[in-house]
Parts: C-alpha cells; sequence; structure tokens
C-alpha cells in the first residue's frame, strides 16, 4: 500500500515526465514509486539553509499546523535554486 506523501511525489514526477513518455500521469504515476520514495528520502537529512528557514518559523500558534508551516518553509529553502529558476524560466 502507498502512503499518501510517496504518491503525490510520484504523481509529480509522473506529471513532470508526461511530455517525454506521452503517458497520462493519473494512470501512469505508479511507474514513479521507487524514484518518489528516493526523493523523499534524500530530503530526511535537511541542508544548513532548510534548517536555519524552519527556525524562522515563530508566529504560527501551536494548534497542529506550525510543523507544517516549519515543513513549508525548509522545502520553499530547498526548491529556492536561482540558477535553475533562470535557466527554466517560461
Amino acid at each position: 500500500m502507498t502512503n499518501e506523501m510517496v504518491r503525490r511525489v510520484a504523481m509529480a514526477i509522473s506529471e513532470a515526465s508526461a511530455g517525454s513518455t506521452g503517458a497520462d500521469p493519473a494512470l501512469d504515476w505508479k511507474r514513479f514509486e521507487r524514484q518518489a520514495r528516493a526523493a523523499i528520502e534524500a530530503m530526511r537529512e535537511p541542508t544548513e539553509e532548510m534548517i536555519f528557514r524552519g527556525g524562522l518559523v515563530k508566529d504560527a500558534p501551536w494548534d497542529g499546523r506550525k510543523p507544517a508551516r516549519i515543513l513549508s518553509a525548509m522545502v520553499d529553502a530547498a526548491l529556492q535554486d536561482k540558477a535553475w529558476q533562470a535557466e527554466n524560466a517560461s
């Protein structure tokens, strides 16, 4: 049984590669489950920038959502790659 986050990441990989495979991402995501698990595993050890950004989340009340806000801040830091963004701007 695939968990929800693995399915989401596999779906995103499927959608990102849909142009090259021609397959329907909604039907083809299962092919990318192994890659999704590897991607999530690689993020298990955060970078220093991710740790810093997560630590900046101070204003969120502890209502059960603060961990989600911290995770979002950390993932945003991981995705901020100005060189890649410039190369792939549409």
